[in-house]
């Protein structure tokens, strides 16, 4: 299903910039763990919604033309199929009905979050990008479930006269009991006077529909993405993969995460092709949510992908019949604590303005971060938050909801024990090539070269992927390497990194340690379709990965073997 939405006013071509949001958001979390009334839920939303108002304010003082909001910011996590049914709202389609809820006199009731966001957005003047949930009676004729309704995981714009002018339903679900799959893959566009934009939600951005789709099919160069990405490190962070989207396909992709550390939620950014205009990280338990802003070109320039044929002449090393280590990895690392520097904190802004949360409500997962001087009564609340915070924990954990991306994949890896070398690691179809020079040669730390090549299966969910990574192990023992680690030191006087991959979807990573904060590097690295380069300047950060990450979308539902 493809659907297109034009903007009321829309003057013929677009403009070529727009100032951009996406807002971190430290959610509110509902801890009722049964099902409650409607005006209880109301209740629950307006917390997340009052400081959904307070930023879209400060975005629209600050000339913003569109502001993103992340998924389940407006009602949290942790919900089954019952117990999310009085946060849900019937939302129209907007190719069918026009359909402003601001003006609404009348027909308010069960439509109050669209009255809400749609207000907001006309108050504003401005386009707001919301994830909410909605509900459909099921018709006479179709397949049902039980209890009446498909449940959907919902993406909504507002233009900035309150209209709603596109509404997109999530195709891939991670883990989620709440929410029905749509029958068919919705290809949701919207024009804006800036441009023409693309929303897809979270998971989908692993798999080709819709995702590729709006990009290949249908010509889209901005890209509207409203997440809960929990970081699975060393592979999939969420500033790691989402920037390299923006990079592979040549768009502007527009990520706003939830910021909740506990679960590995956090990292949102505005990716550019060239460059992060913007970015957020920081995994700090009681660490507040951001507001980025940052001015982005309307069209990227146009990609092009083409394999590289490598020059394999005078390297050595392993195939799938080798003698490298076979380990599982890209286990998700899940922190119950603040980290030992008291949590961590990164933004990196490129023209970007970057704005601080100043709500600071200390109710739900959403905590004050401004903790002041150690009173007895600041003690108190510090103490009572934390224990609050792990009931959550707890409850999600009992309940099967904190599914991590653990797997058994079994990577291969090369360890790199000489200070210059050019090897190379072979899996099935899949040969990875390393060329490089370390700049220092600590025993103190152990880079590894990898190679993975088969299908990546959690519970049920699984997606083929081909992987080349050079990465610095969590130990100095081969069996850490691609454990999650942010600590890293080693510096290189070069490296290229290439593979014989057989899809042209190959997505180019880089991942830097900078105190043990996760940051992105682009300064000094060059990405060449499939392959990264990199020369040493004298100002480049530790390296923690460099990875390329190729998906190859039609073997998704294949049973190829991934053992070696």
């Amino acid at each position: 299903m493809v659907a297109t939405y034009a903007c009321l006013g829309l003057v013929e071509g677009y403009r070529p910039s727009y100032r951009a949001a996406v807002y971190e958001h430290a959610l509110f979390q509902p801890t009722h763990f049964r099902t409650v009334s409607r005006s209880q839920a109301l209740r629950d939303m307006k917390k997340n919604l009052d400081i959904y108002a307070e930023q879209t304010r400060i975005a629209s003082s600050q000339n913003v033309d569109i502001i993103v909001f992340p998924e389940d910011g407006i009602y949290g996590l942790n919900f089954n199929r019952d117990t999310i049914k009085p946060y849900l709202e019937d939302i129209p389609d907007p190719t069918e009905i026009t359909w402003n809820p601001c003006n609404q006199s009348e027909y308010t009731n069960g439509v109050e979050v669209q009255i809400t966001l749609s207000c907001m957005a006309r108050n504003n003047g401005i386009y707001i990008v919301a994830n909410m949930g909605d509900k459909k009676v099921c018709d006479a004729d179709s397949i049902c479930p039980d209890d009446g309704q498909r449940q959907y995981n919902t993406d909504v714009v507002f233009d900035p006269q309150g209209n709603l002018v596109a509404r997109y339903h999530k195709q891939h679900l991670y883990f989620e009991a709440q929410f029905d799959t749509p029958s068919t893959v919705e290809r949701v566009t919207f024009d804006t006077p800036f441009g023409k934009f693309g929303i897809i939600t979270c998971f989908d951005i692993l798999f080709k529909s819709p995702a590729v789709d709006l990009v290949e099919d249908l010509g889209v160069k901005n890209v509207i993405f409203p997440t809960a990405w929990m970081d699975s490190l060393p592979l999939l962070s969420a500033i790691q993969f989402h920037s390299a989207f923006a990079k592979l396909f040549k768009v502007n992709l527009l990520a706003a995460n939830l910021h909740f550390p506990l679960f590995n939620f956090h990292g949102s950014g505005i990716y550019s092709p060239r460059r992060t205009e913007a970015y957020y990280y920081n995994d700090g338990l009681f660490s507040p949510g951001k507001l980025l802003i940052a001015d982005v070109k309307s069209s990227p320039t146009h990609y092009r992908r083409h394999q590289v044929v490598p020059d394999t002449h005078g390297f050595r090393g392993g195939n799938s019949l080798g003698a490298s280590f076979v380990h599982g990895q890209d286990t998700a690392e899940v922190n119950t604590q603040s980290r030992r520097n008291g949590g961590h904190y990164n933004t990196a802004s490129r023209n970007g303005i970057i704005s601080h949360q100043l709500a600071d409500q200390a109710s739900g997962v959403h905590l004050n971060n401004d903790l002041g001087p150690l009173t007895h009564r600041s003690i108190r609340n510090r103490i009572h938050n934390h224990a609050h915070l792990h009931r959550v924990n707890r409850h999600m954990v009992e309940n099967g909801w904190a599914t991590i991306m653990a797997d058994n994949d079994n990577y291969q890896y090369l360890p790199l024990t000489e200070p210059k070398a050019k090897v190379k690691i072979c899996q099935n179809e899949v040969c990875c090539y390393l060329d490089y020079q370390k700049q220092n040669t600590s025993n103190d730390e152990l880079y590894a070269l990898g190679v993975f090549d088969g299908l990546h299966q959690i519970e049920g969910l699984s997606w083929y992927t081909q992987v080349c990574v050079l990465l610095k192990c969590e130990f100095t023992d081969i069996a850490s390497c691609g454990q999650p680690t942010k600590i890293a030191a080693g510096h290189f006087e070069y490296l290229k990194l290439w593979g014989t991959f057989t899809t042209e979807y190959v997505f180019p990573e880089v991942l830097v340690s900078d105190d043990g904060k996760l940051r992105l590097e682009h300064e000094h690295w060059k990405y060449l379709h499939n392959r990264i380069e990199f020369v040493n300047r004298g100002k480049e950060s530790p390296l923690l990965s460099a990875t390329l990450y190729g998906r190859h979308y039609d073997r998704d539902n294949s049973t190829v073997s991934n053992s070696v």
